[in-house]
């Protein structure tokens, strides 16, 4: 499939039958996407039954169901079963935007009970020394010349690092930080501004009251406590909170997880159907459908497991060469689509798997929650001065008020986490060693300076 492929595009490049060679591209991108889906969501499925409780079971089962009604039936899926699928989907995503509010929501806590706790048990030792500490998160900064890595290691410092800044002062940086996406595309200074908004718990996902009754009370009782007069009794009862709802969120994270890396297979299976060729499915691919048929709507998944133990040798080593494959396949796809959507707008056939098959890119991508029905062929509008001064007053207007009637401890904690989701906002070397060495010094609380030295030394050890 790959030589084939490279035959085609050069086709398809020198104008040689180009509208019958896009459709050939199509057909065996889609067979490629066909194959390693199938290979995947076989070694998953059973996996994805075995591990997940009744409510998530429910969405693999119902998967399944769809399956057999649809692919593995030997048809193609209609409407209906797509919308269906579309809407599990959802509703996962949903629950995930629930659970990665409520993980922003118990760092911001952790943050200020961590630079409580040496103050509440009076465990205190020996004075920090500032500058050999800002000296050594220097050196572990630049200790690596790779530039992501530095500004990955700066940004994590930022946030752990005592906050001694006015409100005022806070804004400012997260306005010129907006500053930095003028000219660029409308979307990535809107996806920035979420980020933020985000961080800081601006965003609260429908549900978020509701769905997780049991975190919710305990975000309830880490808001409503009063950092400055605690006791050692409280602080333990709401440390013990942070880690039950840490251990909870763990769990449901993991399984939708692989929830989610189920219905996107299963989707892509439901899109490419009727785009792939009976030819090019692979030997693999084949054991991969006895697998699912196997399973799919099975009353017993442990007695269905015992007919496929013999198939599964079959398929060692099958999903990263059908993965390698289709890479080689795929990366042809923007560019055709770049090139070609416009002078084939008319064809229908060409339009509809351009679409689908852009679905399935993202489907196979690693941000499992990903946006699905993006227009991606929309040119984005740059960001000109009114649109920045518009987001800018948007997100400093949240923020500000997002801060208003909260504890210092708590409003420190909120900014030092949303400054480390913004791009290093320092211009020199020089600017990053006088911050380390400010917000250090400027802290006066020894039990949270205390706290910082111990964070920052382990992060330093650990990598």
């Amino acid at each position: 499939m790959k030589k084939e492929s490279k035959i085609i595009y050069t086709d398809i490049l020198a104008d040689r039958d180009r509208e019958e060679n896009i459709i050939k591209y199509q057909k065996l991108l889609g067979s490629a996407f066909y194959n390693y889906s199938l290979i995947k969501l076989s070694l998953n499925y059973f996996t994805g039954l075995e591990m997940s409780d009744d409510y998530e079971n429910s969405y693999i089962e119902e998967v399944g169901v769809l399956l057999k009604n649809s692919v593995l039936s030997g048809k193609s899926a209609d409407e209906k079963q797509l919308a269906r699928l579309n809407e599990i989907r959802a509703e996962v995503t949903s629950k995930m935007k629930i659970l990665t509010c409520y993980t922003d929501a118990f760092e911001i806590y952790e943050y200020v009970l961590n630079r409580r706790e040496a103050d509440i048990k009076g465990t205190e030792s020996k004075e920090t020394d500032v500058e050999s500490l800002s000296d050594a998160m220097f050196r572990y900064v630049f200790s690596d010349q790779d530039k992501l890595l530095i500004n990955t290691r700066i940004q994590d410092f930022v946030a752990q690092l005592p906050v001694r800044i006015t409100k005022q002062r806070f804004l400012d940086i997260v306005s010129n930080s907006l500053g930095i996406y003028k000219g660029g595309e409308q979307q990535s200074i809107d996806n920035f501004a979420e980020t933020i908004k985000d961080a800081a718990i601006i965003n609260i996902p429908e549900g978020f009251e509701t769905e997780y009754p049991e975190l919710y009370e305990i975000y309830k009782n880490l808001g409503s406590a009063d950092y400055s007069k605690i006791t050692e009794d409280e602080y333990n009862n709401l440390s013990l909170g942070i880690s039950k709802a840490t251990e909870i969120i763990e769990s449901e994270v993991t399984d939708y997880m692989m929830v989610m890396e189920i219905i996107n297979d299963a989707l892509i299976l439901l899109y490419i159907n009727g785009i792939r060729e009976e030819k090019y499915l692979s030997d693999e691919a084949k054991i991969a459908i006895k697998i699912l048929d196997a399973l799919a709507g099975c009353d017993d998944i442990y007695k269905a497991a015992e007919g496929i133990d013999e198939l599964l040798p079959g398929l060692e080593g099958a999903q990263e060469s059908s993965y390698e494959e289709l890479t080689v396949i795929e990366a042809n796809l923007d560019e055709l689509i770049t090139s070609y959507s416009d002078e084939f707008a008319e064809n229908e056939i060409i339009t509809d798997n351009f679409r689908k098959l852009r679905k399935a890119d993202v489907l196979t991508s690693t941000s499992l929650f990903m946006d699905i029905d993006s227009d991606f062929s929309v040119i984005n509008n740059a960001v000109d001065e009114a649109y920045l001064e518009k987001t800018r007053d948007d997100v400093c207007n949240a923020l500000s008020e997002s801060l208003n009637g909260k504890s210092k401890y708590v409003r420190r904690s909120i900014m030092a986490k949303v400054m480390a989701t913004m791009p290093v906002f320092f211009n020199s070397q020089d600017e990053i060693k006088e911050y380390f060495l400010s917000a250090l010094m400027s802290c006066s609380d020894s039990s949270e300076l205390k706290a910082c030295e111990n964070i920052i030394n382990e992060m330093i050890e650990v990598n």
